[in-house]
This record gives structure tokens, C-alpha cells and sequence, in this order.
């Protein structure tokens, strides 16, 4: 009988939830009680300028550049709702991380996510498809230029603003006038006006108690009979009038996003008839409806929107607005405040401007290891290391805006809430400083600071002197770093920066697959290139630091087609050269400067097709492995692809490999069809201290090798063709525990990383690309003379591996909530496959048993 109760109980609060999930859908024109507006990226720094508005039931997301996945992510957004994409512009900077969310909606249930704007971004998912190595919500495009888009919260029309390019006539001077490389004449940015259904009264809870209406009454589906203008009667016989029990809903605002790139568009939205029609017209067959609006979103450059060609444009969408419709003639019980029509429209104003970062997790992250670890291979992020920014960034969090202000800046985070109508506010942001990250970094029921900093002083004295870099040997300073020491053989080039080391999508803590190589002062490669290393780059050197690596930026080798690891090149390309054209140098009289890629052949379909959908102009130069490098025969050893004698631009990438003084050997393993490891080999560079070297080593250069493997399984012709080398930098997706998931997804575990780095004789293996259910930190507490794990922002020369491992056993007591929370999920995944295989034995035993039976059976008859 309890079995029974409580399978009741279960049935009927599923069947609650249930309904409450899909009510849109059995009444789908009950305006939604809550709608706030929420900046997610302002366009700072390389950042996506994008927002989403949430009802409570849908969520609607505009535009979304690179990084807005990691953004949802780290704000636990709930990607189940989003179901509608509106985009501005066709332009790579507002579409760039579509494909991210679209794999973070199917994983979180969205079968179909609508985009509204231009009809290219169809084609553009169609494109993306096969580099997606999981299912991705449906892409759907919307006609919604024909037809306005409806839904219980909103009625959204859509106003196409083409290109009127200016004649020279621009107010400001030509230096200063901002002209993104994405603009042709042919360019359309799409205006979104936002009509809201006004509910049509609210239920009194005062009213209904005084005439003695039962909770049970007005809290139940009967109430929307008195919304919609019908009596009740009671069971008492009493008959309940509408007016008697509710009272007018309060009033909520109509709003605009406005996309104006360039002063070109500002006429062309000023002479918009069809957007100031709609906005003076009231709907009569609609009466949920009102005509105006009380609040716009910009999207526009720095200074564009204080010019004053764009405040004439503000000044007659205000003077449109306030002749069609007045809010403060509405009934006051409909206005939260009179403070509300102090200002005909509010303005929220996205420029790039906002400088409080989207993201914290990183700082986090970065801090706990660049204190209690080594403040040379984990460096303080930029903002967290230049006072002038933390100040920026301070100044920024402590001002509050004005809820009813009439122009608001935009920063990270910022809420409008529109209803009910409340207008601006910001969230409590966590503040960048040193102690409250450590400190917050510990929980007293898995590890307290004290504790911690006991096994860190373990560490530190477990380190032999000789791998500490002078005058850093302190058991009560973690890795303080000592005097400035003369750059030995051993110290010299190549510099090795991990900016991503997560698998398949980024989280909190970590992004998708990205290294940089530092070859010598003056030349930079990558080795795959996920969405969001751009923003990684930035977050570690700051926008100029970033800009200048960008401009010493020579090759990127992208190991397979998979967009964790393709998916920012093209946001990189179109920033480096962004910042080649802001240095006006000579050769770019000539033409544009171009990024090389090394790339498997699908890669060529894909630049093509993005050149046609982006008309940005030439950014990347593309070399495909199979044109440059002959297949290897079977018979090879080692099995590394030769380069071939002659060929398109085979002499292009031999003259560019000599001016790196590198060479590059593809390897092909087996992940896909078109995977790629990479073995690259060049000579250290750096000056010598002859205290430290003798003679012999001063004259003759020393070599360096390195493989990366990119993804893939267990690959014997990796560990012969790579033997032997200094570094292995291997994926570890899984742990041994999931050697069934590795298998079937053609991962590699950490112990058959660790084996493939012993039969390549590597000397230090660093493992990266760790799954997701990992998060913060991977699964391995065992020192291993030579194996080390890879953090984002880890940073180290060739001197500095040695030292690594030492830190592995230790991570667990920076990360203790994480590390408890992993260990009990991997035993109860070992425990799951332990009973499945006991079922298993059962199942095939009686099937086996019953089998006999049968045979036994038939022979006697």
C-alpha cells in the first residue's frame, strides 16, 4: 500500500509540473507575469554584444557573437527555454556562437530553435553541420519581415535598414569614423520592435478576501473567468462581478533594438516610414496592444550614440512615441511610480563601453593557482594584475544606475525589467580582489584555508631545489617569485600558453581547445583554435597585449574539423587583421595581410562559404595537409606524411616554415576520417648565461620537439612517428573509469595517454581536453615524474616542466568541493556498470538456461 501512496504522489506532482511546463501550450495567449531584459556582452573587448530576454517560460536571445555559450553557461542560464535567436546583422561578430548555443540547447532538451533576421544564417548552419560532433538543436529561419512574430508575450515586427553610404559628409572626422570590414552597400541591419500583451486585469487578493472568496477560488483556473470579464458564482450562491475583485494590470512598455554600425544607417532609420507607422499605430482588432514604446536598446560604436546626427533620430523616435501613445494618461494604479514618465523613453546604450568582465569563474581559477602554486606557469589574469583596470573595473561595480534614468550605459549583467515595470537595475557583482577569491575558493566541509596551506607548504618543500627557479625555494611564499635571472639555454624559447583545455563546449572554469606557441620575441603559431580563445588571449594580455600577439601571429594548425577546435579561427583571422590595418602598415597598400592555416581538406568548403556569407575580404591564406603532404605508405617508419617535392604552394609553405626556422610533420590518427597529430621540431631561442652552460652548449644549438595529438584514441603510429620528443601534449577526455565512453566516442583515456608518452619516450607528457564532467578539475592525485596537467592560462618554457608534476597530488586541495564531487561521481558510474554487467550475466545465463531447456524438450519428444 505505501508503494502504491507514493507512486500516486509522484504521478500527480509530475502531472503539476507538467502543466506548468506546458501551459503556453494548452492557453497560449496568457501573457507571461515576469519579463526582464538582461545584458549577457556589451562588445568589449572582443566580447559578443548580445541580450537576452526572459519571460519566465521562453527566452528569447539577440544576436550571438562568440563567448555567449560560456556566457549561459557560467550563469546557469537555463538554455531549455531559449528558443528564439534574433539577430541584427548578418555579420560574423552578432553570429559567430550560434552553433555553440545551438549544441547547448540539445543538450539541455530544445529540439527547435527559431532565428529571426537574415535568411543567410540557414545556410550558414547548413554549412556547420558536419563539424559539430553531436546533434544540434534544429535551426529554423522565420519569414519574419512578411509576418510579424506572435507568442503569449510579445508581438515582434521587423524593419530591414539597408546601407546609405555617406559621400563624405559624416560630422566626424574621417580618422575617427568607425567602418567595420563587414559593410558593403548591400548591407541590412533589421530594427526589432517588441509590443507587449498587456494582461488584461489582476485579481485583488484584499478584494476577494473582504466579499469572502475562498483561496481555493481565485488561486485556481476559475480566477480567468473574472480576468476575461465574466462573473462567478460561488457556492454559496453568491454571484462575484469582475470589477468587484480585480483592477487594472500594471502598464508594460513597449520596447526597440536598434543595430546602426556606421553614421551611414543613421538617415536610412530616420526615413524608415514602415517603423514609424507601426509605432503610431494602435491595433484595433488587438486591444492587448498599445502603440509607442517607452524603451530602446542600442547597439552602436563608441560615441556614435551622444553624436548629434543620431540624437536627431532619438528626438523624433521620442516625438513619434509620445504623440501616439502617453503612459502618464494611463490610471495610476497601472504606474509602479510617477518617476516613470519623468522620461518619455529610456535608453539603454550597448558600445562597447562596459567594462565589468561577463565572465568570473577564470579569475577564480587563475588566482587560487598563481598563489598557492607557481606565480610563473600560472599568471594573474590582466585584469586581476593592472591596477588601472582593477580600478576601471571598481568604478564600474560600485555605481548604481537610476532605475528610471533616461540613458544608461549597458554593463554585463544589467537588468530592465519591463515587467513589471521597474526599470534599471544591476546585480551584486563579485569584485575582482585577491582574498575574496581565495578565500571563497574553500569550503570548511571539504577544506578549510588552513588546511590547504599545510599541504602547499608539503609541496613546495617536496620540490628539489634544483627545479625551482632561483630564489622562488620558500616554505611560506608559494612561488614568490624572486630577482629577474639571465635567460639559460634551458630557459629559451619555445613559450607554451594553454588558452583552452576543455572538450566539446567550455564551462565556468575552462574553455575549448586552443594553445599558444611562442616560437621567438617576435613569431606566434596555435595549435587548434576553439571558439573563444580570442577572449581567452584578451583576458591573459589585456586588448593591446592581445592585439600585438595577434599582429605576430603566423600559422595556426587545426588538427580536425570539429568546431571545439576550428570554431575561432575566423573570429581571430578577422581580429588580426583588424589590428594589422590599425598599425597602417605599408604593405597594406598591396593588399590585406593574410593568416596562414594548416587545415584537413573540409576546411577549404568552409572558408569558401564564409567568405561568401561575411564579405570581410581575403584574412586567411589555407594550405590543406593532403596537398601540401603525400599519403603514408604502409611501409613507412616512422609513419609521418612526407612533404611533397612540388605542388600549389608547397614552395609558400616551405619559405614560410624557414622563416620560423620549424618544421611540421602531420600524423594521421584515427578520431575521424580527417584527423590530424601534429610533430613539430625547431631550435630553442634565447640568449645563454655562460655561468649555467659550458662551452659546447653555447656553440651548438639545442633542438626542441613537440607532438600534439589532437583527438584521438589509443594510436600506435602516434607513439612511433613522435618518438622521441621533449613534450607530449595528449588528450586525457575520459579517466580509465570511462574507458567505455572513450572507446565510443574514440577518446583517449589518462592512462592511455600516459601510455602512448612512455612508448614515445616523451619526456614530459602534459594532458589536456578533459571532459565536461570533469569541470574544474580532472580526476588524477598521483605524482608521476613526468606527466603534468594542463590548466587554462598555464604557461611554461621547456625549464619549467620538470617542476609540473609535483603540483598534480596537490590540486585537490585547492579544489576539494570539486574534487569530492568527481570522485563520487566516477564510483557511482563503476558501481552502475558493475550491477549492469551482474544483470547482464543474469540475462544470458536465463537465456542460455531456456535455450537448453528448449533443446531438451524437443529431443525428448
Amino acid at each position: 500500500m505505501r508503494d502504491y501512496t507514493y507512486l500516486l504522489k509522484r504521478l500527480f506532482t509530475t502531472s503539476l509540473c507538467l502543466r506548468k511546463h506546458y501551459q503556453p501550450f494548452f492557453d497560449p495567449m496568457k501573457p507571461p507575469p515576469h519579463i526582464n531584459l538582461t545584458v549577457l556582452g556589451t562588445g568589449h573587448r572582443y566580447g559578443p554584444t548580445s541580450f537576452v530576454i526572459d519571460t519566465g517560460v521562453t527566452r528569447y536571445l539577440v544576436n550571438c557573437g562568440e563567448g555567449t555559450q560560456r556566457i549561459l553557461s557560467e550563469h546557469r542560464s537555463k538554455t531549455s527555454r531559449m528558443q528564439h535567436v534574433f539577430l541584427t546583422r548578418m555579420s560574423w561578430d552578432h553570429v559567430s556562437g550560434l552553433l555553440g548555443v545551438a549544441l547547448t540547447a540539445r543538450q539541455a532538451g530544445v529540439k527547435t530553435l527559431t532565428v529571426h533576421g537574415p535568411s543567410k544564417v540557414g545556410e550558414l548552419m547548413r554549412l556547420t553541420r558536419h563539424f559539430a560532433d553531436c546533434e544540434t538543436t534544429d535551426i529554423v529561419t522565420s519569414n519574419i519581415i512578411a509576418q510579424p512574430f506572435q507568442d503569449p508575450a510579445f508581438k515582434v515586427h521587423a524593419f530591414p535598414v539597408t546601407t546609405l553610404f555617406n559621400n563624405g559628409d559624416s560630422t566626424e572626422p574621417a580618422p575617427k569614423r568607425v567602418k567595420p570590414d563587414d559593410l558593403t552597400p548591400s548591407t541590412t541591419t533589421y530594427v526589432y520592435y517588441f509590443q507587449t500583451y498587456q494582461p488584461s486585469r489582476k485579481v485583488d487578493r484584499e478584494k476577494c478576501a473582504t466579499l469572502g472568496v475562498p483561496r481555493s477560488i481565485y488561486e485556481s483556473p476559475v480566477v480567468r473567468d473574472l480576468l476575461d470579464g465574466k462573473s462567478i458564482t460561488l457556492a454559496n450562491g453568491i454571484v462575484i462581478q469582475p470589477d468587484e475583485v480585480t483592477s487594472p494590470a500594471p502598464f508594460t512598455p513597449n520596447f526597440l533594438v536598434v543595430d546602426c554600425p556606421t553614421e551611414d544607417f543613421i538617415l536610412a532609420l530616420s526615413e524608415n516610414e514602415a517603423l514609424f507607422s507601426t509605432l503610431r499605430h494602435k491595433p484595433e482588432d488587438e486591444r492587448a496592444l498599445h502603440p509607442g514604446l517607452s524603451f530602446v536598446v542600442h547597439i552602436v560604436p563608441q560615441g556614435m550614440f551622444s553624436s548629434e546626427v543620431y540624437q536627431k533620430f532619438v528626438q523624433k523616435l521620442t516625438k513619434v512615441s509620445t504623440e501616439s501613445f502617453r503612459p502618464h494618461e494611463l490610471p495610476a494604479c497601472q504606474l509602479p511610480s510617477s518617476q516613470h514618465v519623468t522620461h518619455p523613453i529610456h535608453h539603454l546604450v550597448l558600445d562597447g563601453s562596459g567594462c565589468i568582465p561577463p565572465l568570473s569563474g577564470l579569475y577564480s581559477q587563475s588566482t587560487i593557482l598563481h598563489h598557492f602554486f607557481d606565480r610563473d606557469v600560472y599568471p594573474l589574469l590582466y585584469d586581476c594584475r593592472s591596477a588601472h583596470r582593477l580600478q576601471e573595473i571598481h568604478n564600474a561595480m560600485s555605481q548604481t544606475p537610476d532605475p528610471h534614468a533616461s540613458v544608461v550605459y549597458g554593463q554585463p549583467r544589467l537588468q530592465y525589467r519591463i515587467r513589471p515595470w521597474a526599470g534599471f537595475t544591476n546585480p551584486p557583482y563579485e569584485t575582482l580582489d585577491s582574498e575574496r577569491l581565495l578565500d571563497e575558493a574553500f569550503d570548511p566541509l571539504y577544506v578549510t584555508r588552513e588546511e590547504a596551506e599545510i599541504q602547499f607548504s608539503k609541496m613546495l618543500n617536496s620540490i628539489p631545489v634544483n627545479l625551482l627557479p632561483k630564489g622562488k625555494h620558500s616554505s611560506t611564499n608559494h612561488g614568490a617569485g624572486g630577482d629577474a635571472q639571465a635567460t639559460s639555454v634551458e630557459d629559451a624559447y619555445p613559450e607554451i600558453t594553454f588558452l583552452g583545455t576543455a572538450s566539446s563546449s567550455p564551462n565556468k572554469y575552462r574553455n575549448i581547445s586552443c594553445i599558444l606557441v611562442q616560437l621567438n620575441p617576435d613569431d606566434y603559431i596555435m595549435l587548434d583554435c576553439g571558439e573563444g580563445s580570442l577572449n581567452q588571449l584578451c583576458a591573459l594580455h589585456g586588448a593591446d597585449g592581445a592585439a600585438n600577439i595577434l599582429r605576430r601571429l603566423r600559422l595556426i594548425l587545426i588538427t580536425h574539423m570539429h568546431v571545439d577546435h576550428h570554431g575561432g579561427v575566423f573570429t581571430v583571422a578577422l581580429a588580426r587583421s583588424r589590428a594589422l590595418q590599425s598599425e597602417n602598415l605599408s604593405d597594406l597598400d598591396a593588399g590585406r595581410p593574410t593568416l596562414p592555416i594548416l587545415a584537413p581538406a573540409a576546411f577549404a568548403r568552409w572558408m569558401t562559404s564564409f567568405g561568401e556569407l561575411f564579405p570581410h575580404g581575403p584574412t586567411i591564406s589555407l594550405y590543406i595537409i593532403p596537398r601540401l603532404y603525400e599519403s603514408c605508405p604502409p611501409d613507412l617508419r616512422p609513419p609521418i606524411c612526407p612533404l611533397r617535392a612540388d605542388g600549389p604552394c608547397v614552395a609558400e609553405w616551405t619559405s614560410l616554415l624557414e622563416s620560423l626556422k620549424l618544421e611540421v610533420y602531420p600524423i594521421k590518427v584515427p578520431h575521424t576520417s580527417t584527423s590530424w597529430a601534429y610533430k613539430l621540431c625547431g631550435q630553442r631561442f634565447g640568449s645563454v648565461n655562460s655561468e649555467h652552460t659550458d662551452t659546447n652548449k653555447q656553440n651548438r644549438p639545442l633542438n626542441w620537439s613537440l607532438v600534439y595529438s589532437g583527438d584521438t584514441p589509443e594510436c600506435a603510429d602516434l607513439a612511433e612517428a613522435g618518438r622521441p620528443c621533449d613534450l607530449l601534449i595528449h588528450e586525457a577526455t575520459m579517466t580509465d573509469e570511462h574507458q567505455d565512453l572513450a572507446d565510443k566516442t574514440k577518446h583517449s583515456t589518462f592512462g592511455t595517454a600516459i601510455r602512448i608518452g612512455k612508448e614515445m619516450e616523451a619526456t614530459s607528457i602534459m594532458l589536456t581536453h578533459f571532459s565536461q564532467r570533469y569541470g574544474r578539475l580532472p580526476s588524477i592525485d598521483e605524482f608521476r615524474p613526468n606527466v603534468a596537467v594542463a590548466f587554462d592560462f598555464l604557461k611554461f618554457r621547456f625549464s619549467d616542466l620538470p617542476r609540473l608534476p609535483y603540483y598534480v597530488p596537490y590540486y585537490k586541495y585547492a579544489f576539494g568541493k570539486h574534487w569530492d564531487t568527481v570522485q563520487a561521481k566516477t564510483e557511482a558510474y563503476s558501481w552502475r556498470k558493475i550491477r549492469q554487467s551482474q544483470q547482464q550475466k543474469v540475462e544470458d545465463a536465463t537465456a542460455t538456461m531456456t535455450s537448453i531447456g528448449g533443446s531438451v524438450r524437443a529431443a525428448s519428444q
